[in-house]
């Protein structure tokens, strides 16, 4: 049997292997892909949750130090109602003392209400159009200055305003000192996220206070915009109050988080490497990945087992049904299996036993019939030699009486000539009789094995037709399993989806939830392992539809090549019962003619005894032997036609002989 080169991929185990891996693989990549994005997300909310409060917590740590600052000058000036008068040789001593004791603060002057500055060195200075000298005025609240470089120190300074109010609550001036941006810097030296991320502050308007890149501190963060994309993050980050920015720096990304310090204008600001907050989703994607390796290499190997497992009953199935299909009915399915294919099998061998039974007996038959045949074939022989006998006495008869009348002695001699062949005649006719008699009934006999074939040929389209039925109702079965595994899927998706609810449930919950989630894990584990194994049932059930389809098919071709069988057969029978009706007819004539001999044989004894009556005997023995010779051609064209019959019947049965010989029982 020839087979296409592309055999391998139309192989069930090829396609089994393949669909087992399909099934396996795609929920399990979906999955992984789903559960790394889902982990991806979780950690970047957790990661700017983090963000956030370290933001908050720094914000709120600056603005106190600012707060106490500033309110350690308003809680001096509130408990010595004094120093509401601004007197410089009142206030100076005491701010003195407080330039003394903070290390953190320096500078320390005065300012009227008309913007005047003096400071403890009497070096005097306008600061009426100073942004935050007005802002103080206006608001009667403490105000802070951009940052400057002092020339004379050699180093930035942030001013800072306190406003002073007299006795009418009325803005009176204000005691202004100066903060160091080295301060701020110890500050964010502080601020850590991740491994390398750092903390900084900016002004308002982009300038650096601190960094972790002295050389930026006093300079606008836009200088440092190397593409349009950061300059677009730096304008965003300064029109908001907080949020998040994302921009590409040195060949990666660098996420921004930014919020705004209250009462300063400044911008706190945390920067970290994008790769480091997705290095745990990259570890996750690399586990994913060699559990998926693992998962492939390990259901390859099951597949190929399962597939190998069912395909080699059906492999045994197919090769013996084609032995069968040869004609070789010689060969049985071994099976140990009790499931449908075994049953299967084990109907198929019981359907190919009775095959070869029907074959044995119809071989028996034919072979009767063929011996039949050919005793019949020699009987009509011997009846035309003993026809042509007859038809040669009979011209013996018709020339001896012409001559009767030259001599009593020559018609004597002829009459007892005439008589021995009347006798043998008689015999002849007699043995034809017989041999006639005998040939009805072999074809009796055989016309008797042709029905019984017929119904045995009728009972194995019966047992055919039964075994369809069983095969539709595997099928059916099979149907039944089908929704039964639908089902176990159904439970399996929602157990996966409890599963997935006590996943979430566990770690909103935190450390108490930990142990519910590992059982969460280990039921999810379950109903992943129950869906994949109700899908290779699934698989399984549609392959055994598949074959009992095909085996329903094959089963109408046999009831179709069984129903040629009988249609065979009956035409046999009728060959049969027109052989009957012929050799019944033979025998018919065969006693005519006995009784004619017998006749002759009378004739023959009247006129031994009576020489007188000889030549109107010969008249009548001429008018007889001509009537005689009449029947014998008669008899004669009869028994061709029974040769012939017999030749054709014979030849029937060699063909059908050779039909059966194909099978092998």
């Amino acid at each position: 049997m020839m087979r296409s080169k592309n055999s391998r991929f139309n192989s069930i185990r090829v396609k089994w292997t393949i669909v087992l891996l399909l099934l396996c693989i795609v929920p399990l990549l979906g999955s992984t892909l789903f559960l790394t994005q889902y982990l991806g997300d979780v950690i970047r909310d957790d990661n700017e949750q983090i963000a956030g409060q370290t933001l908050q917590m720094n914000v709120d740590r600056i603005e106190e130090w600012v707060q106490q600052k500033a309110g350690a000058v308003a809680g001096l000036v509130a408990t010595h109602k004094e120093l509401a008068a601004l007197k410089p040789e009142t206030l100076f001593p005491v701010l003195q003392i407080l330039d003394d004791s903070d290390s953190q603060s320096e500078g320390y002057s005065l300012i009227d209400k008309k913007g005047q500055l003096l400071n403890m060195m009497k070096m005097t200075a306008d600061m009426s159009k100073a942004d935050y000298f007005l802002k103080a005025k206006e608001t009667n609240a403490f105000s802070i200055s951009s940052m400057s470089y002092l020339e004379p120190l050699k180093k930035y300074i942030i001013p800072i305003i306190v406003p002073v109010q007299d006795d009418s609550g009325k803005f009176a001036g204000g005691i202004a000192f100066s903060l160091t941006p080295d301060v701020l810097g110890e500050m964010a030296k502080t601020i850590k996220l991740q491994d390398t991320g750092y903390g900084y502050l900016v002004s308002a308007d982009g300038t650096y206070y601190t960094s972790s890149d002295p050389e930026r501190i006093g300079k606008n963060m836009k200088d440092f915009a190397s593409t349009p994309e950061m300059t677009k993050a730096f304008d965003k980050m300064l029109a908001n109050d907080s949020g998040s920015v994302t921009y590409r720096e040195n060949g990666q990304n660098i996420v921004n988080y930014y919020q705004t310090v209250p009462n300063t204008g400044w911008k706190l600001v945390i920067s970290v490497p994008e790769s480091e907050i997705t290095a745990t989703v990259d570890q996750a994607m690399l586990f994913s990945m060699i559990i998926v390796g693992v998962v492939v290499v390990l259901v390859a190997a099951v597949s190929v087992f399962l597939t190998r497992m069912v395909s080699k009953p059906l492999i045994a199935v197919s090769h013996t049904m084609n032995l069968a299909a040869a004609g070789d009915l010689t060969q049985r399915i071994q099976t140990r299996s009790r499931d449908e294919i075994g049953q299967m099998s084990h109907d198929i061998n019981t359907m190919l036993g009775s095959f070869a039974d029907i074959i044995q007996k119809i071989e028996r038959t034919v072979s009767r019939v063929s011996d039949a045949s050919a005793e019949l074939l020699g009987a009509a022989g011997e009846s035309a030699q003993a026809s042509g006998a007859i038809a040669a006495a009979i011209t013996g008869v018709a020339a001896g009486a012409k001559v009767q009348a030259q001599g009593a002695e020559q018609s004597s001699r002829a009459t007892e000539e005439m008589a021995v062949g009347v006798q043998r005649i008689s015999e002849s006719a007699a043995n034809v009789s017989d041999q006639s008699e005998g040939a009805a009934s072999e074809v009796e006999n055989g016309n008797r094995e042709i029905e019984s074939a017929i119904e045995q040929m009728n009972v194995i389209a019966s047992a055919a037709n039964v075994t369809a039925e069983r095969v539709t109702e595997l099928a059916g079965r099979s149907d039944e399993i089908g929704e039964i595994v639908a089902l176990i899927s159904d439970m399996a998706n929602q157990t996966s989806l409890l599963s997935l609810n006590a996943s979430i449930e566990a770690a909103r919950a935190g450390e108490h939830g930990r142990g519910f989630s590992v059982v969460a894990s280990e039921v999810k584990k379950l109903a992943a392992h129950t869906d994949e194994l109700a899908n290779n049932i699934k698989e399984i059930i549609g392959f055994i539809q598949e074959s009992t389809a095909s085996t329903s098919d094959s089963m109408q071709n046999s009831i179709a090549e069984i129903g040629k069988g009988i249609s065979r057969m009956e035409s046999v029978g009728m060959s049969f019962q027109q052989l009957r009706t012929l050799i019944r007819e033979v025998s018919t004539q065969m006693q005519d003619v006995s009784a004619t001999t017998q006749q002759l044989s009378a004739g023959a004894e009247e006129i031994t005894a009576s020489v007188e009556e000889m030549f109107t005997v010969a008249k009548e023995s001429s008018s007889h032997a001509e009537s005689v010779s009449a029947s014998a051609h008669q008899q004669n064209a009869l028994m061709d036609e029974i040769s012939l019959s017999t030749r054709q019947l014979n030849e029937m049965m060699l063909e059908l002989k050779q039909t059966i010989d194909v099978f092998k029982v």
